[in-house]
């Protein structure tokens, strides 16, 4: 039996407990934080609404394509619950091509709110007992992920039609320019290079501890990495860490990583007073060292330096 769709989005809630590898020194959310606190409680409520798991049992998975992260400069309290309002829809993209049809992508896109107690941030705290102050917006958690069969033969990949499981949810039109690393690299006015310092980028390799089960290298990876070389590029330019609080970023994957594949982090920092700007990315490196120009992923990070002192 067919199944009309009849929801425009699908709604929902939940809770985590932000904890002491999800809190800088100054008890702000991490972006590396994202992923782990905010996607489990949305897709809690998904499966439980929708059974995805079935989906997964026959080869189609939700993979991240495009999110945005961003955090406040407001304390939170450590193992004390914040909350995260979640919107879920889907979204049928069509990118003309030189020739033929247009590329057709099937997406679900999420929008997250993340709120919770204001907390006193008290460094000699340790983390100790605070009462918190009023419920506020802290962050906020906004993506798109593309159906596909990543273990389908090539050719086999794409997903167009609506999962059975999702058969529900109304598919809108994505009428946005399909994003592109390009869109991650505008340099507003009076932004100006930093000094590269002593690390301009870094060669790595990708193991078996940077994946996951969708068989490519995990998100996480990505944020890690980007943060990491935020940190390097704002010792290079004399910037203080401790003051340096990344606010905003973007992440942009064009094509997955695999275990035992050569990867260069790079990308510029750029300075406007007390912001600063990362246009990052991953880029393959080939047998002889040389990295693609274009990169696999591609991350934007907003910082602000607003510590003490700032």
């Amino acid at each position: 039996m067919t199944v009309r769709p009849t929801m425009e989005q699908f709604e929902g809630s939940g809770r985590f407990y932000p904890s002491f590898e999800e809190l800088d020194q100054r008890y702000h959310l991490k972006m590396r934080a994202f992923v782990r606190l905010v996607m489990p409680p949305i897709f809690i409520a998904l499966e439980k609404r929708f059974a995805l798991a079935q989906m997964r049992r026959r080869g189609i998975v939700p993979i991240m394509f495009d999110l945005i992260f961003e955090n406040s400069d407001v304390p939170l309290i450590l193992n004390r619950p914040a909350r995260v309002d979640h919107q879920v829809r889907l979204r049928r993209s069509l990118t003309p091509q030189p020739e033929g049809a247009p590329l057709e992508r099937l997406l679900m896109e999420m929008n997250a709110q993340i709120f919770g107690p204001r907390g006193a941030g008290d460094p000699a705290a340790l983390g100790g007992d605070d009462e918190g102050g009023p419920e506020v917006q802290v962050g906020r958690l906004f993506g798109y992920q593309v159906f596909t069969r990543p273990v389908a033969p090539p050719g086999e990949r794409q997903v167009t039609g609506t999962p059975e499981e999702l058969a529900e949810l109304k598919v809108h039109p994505f009428d946005a320019p399909f994003p592109a690393p390009e869109h991650l690299a505008q340099i507003p006015p009076g932004f100006s290079p930093a000094p590269p310092g002593p690390f301009p980028h870094l060669d790595t390799v990708w193991g078996l501890p940077n994946t996951d089960v969708n068989q490519h290298v995990n998100v996480q990876e990505y944020v890690f990495g980007m943060e990491n070389h935020f940190a390097r590029r704002l010792h290079g330019a004399g910037l203080p860490q401790a003051r340096h609080r990344i606010a905003r970023t973007e992440l942009l994957f064009r094509k997955p990583f695999f275990a035992g594949e050569l990867v260069r982090i790079q990308g510029p920092l750029l300075v406007n007073g007390a912001r600063t700007l990362l246009i990052g990315g991953f880029h393959r490196l080939d047998a002889k060292g040389v990295p693609e120009a274009r990169p696999s992923a591609a991350v934007r990070m907003e910082g602000v330096l607003d510590g003490p002192g700032a």
